[in-house]
């Protein structure tokens, strides 16, 4: 046994001998502490829980606001924001790394102009990278960040989760663009900002787009998108796409132009939820896409607590109504 774990043991021993014993006392409430309950009384609701309340009208005006946003809820305003305003930073604020593209930095600090940096943020520019598979060669910027610049006017700009804007070939005929918006990213204290950060819509949303172009032959558009969504300009205001699809026919491949894969979740100002199931669906054994056994029209069957309600149309070619590029 080593001196120092002798001496250790020793100590311990000699506490323990003259330590007094413990207070065997009854520990019950004492007569000012109230006595706790002999049986548990079950908690009882005043009243049944609202019913759902189906609403055909309201459920399709707010698919359509949200249809209508989705191309336009980008991560450029906040990528945009975030470059300028690195062009603040001075040589020892914020403190910083970089390599190969990449930059890394954490604060706080103050830069000799004012400018106030907390937090941390990695930003990375690709460059023709195999980001959708070995053949794609997608490039643009990503950043992620928990972080705040302030500026010496007290302008503050916070931001809060990941965003990225990225484009490319994804064969010779297949061009993909894809953008994401996680967690919070806006201005404070009277910026002035005339992007969706600053407007009432809040989005959650991961989107990609992809053109098929075969010259005089033809052109094909489609659109991807999970997007939580709050802020709509319409009465029910807050809605949820869950893997929605839509494309033009594709020479055939697509079963339904007029009708979207996937799922839609509108929230009543009631706190419920209807969910809106589409009638494309694809075949587990090739992949192919079919619409069985509901029509093609552009409709999907409602339920709300697993419950079939409804239907609600839609238009969705608003998701595929633009030229070269969705954004």
């Amino acid at each position: 046994m080593s001196t120092l774990r002798f001496f250790f043991v020793a100590a311990l021993t000699a506490a323990c001998a003259t330590e007094e014993p413990r207070d065997q006392a009854d520990h019950s409430a004492s007569p000012d502490e109230p006595a706790p309950p002999e049986n548990i009384t079950p908690w009882e609701y005043d009243g049944a829980p609202d019913e759902p309340q189906f609403d055909r009208a309201r459920v399709e005006e707010s698919i359509q606001a949200a249809l209508g946003e989705i191309l336009t809820l980008t991560g450029t305003a906040p990528l945009d924001a975030y470059v300028a305003l690195m062009d603040t930073a001075d040589d020892y604020c914020p403190y910083y790394s970089e390599y190969e593209g990449s930059l890394f930095w954490y604060g706080g600090c103050e830069t000799s102009e004012g400018v106030i940096y907390q937090g941390y943020s990695f930003y990375e520019q690709y460059e023709d990278a195999p980001l959708f598979g070995e053949d794609s060669a997608m490039s643009g910027p990503v950043l992620n960040t928990q972080s705040t610049i302030t500026l010496a006017d007290g302008t503050r700009f916070d931001m809060g989760g990941s965003t990225h804007v990225l484009e490319g070939p994804m064969s010779d005929e297949m061009y993909a663009w894809s953008t994401a918006v996680t967690g919070s990213f806006g201005w404070a204290n009277g910026a002035e900002d005339d992007t969706w950060m600053s407007g009432a819509v809040k989005p959650t949303i991961e989107t990609a787009a992809y053109l098929w172009d075969y010259g005089e032959l033809a052109q094909f558009r489609g659109v991807v998108t999970t997007a939580g969504l709050t802020g709509l300009d319409a009465a029910w205001d807050t809605v949820y796409l869950s893997e929605l699809t839509s494309m033009d026919d594709l020479g055939g491949y697509w079963p339904c132009p007029e009708e979207a894969a996937g799922r839609i979740s509108v929230r009543s100002p009631t706190g419920h939820w209807f969910d809106v199931v589409y009638d494309v669906e694809q075949e587990e054994s090739d992949g192919s896409w079919r619409v069985p056994p509901g029509a093609c029209d552009g409709c999907g069957q409602v339920y709300a607590s697993g419950e079939l309600v409804g239907e609600a149309c839609n238009d969705f070619s608003v998701l595929r109504d633009w030229e070269d590029q969705p954004w």
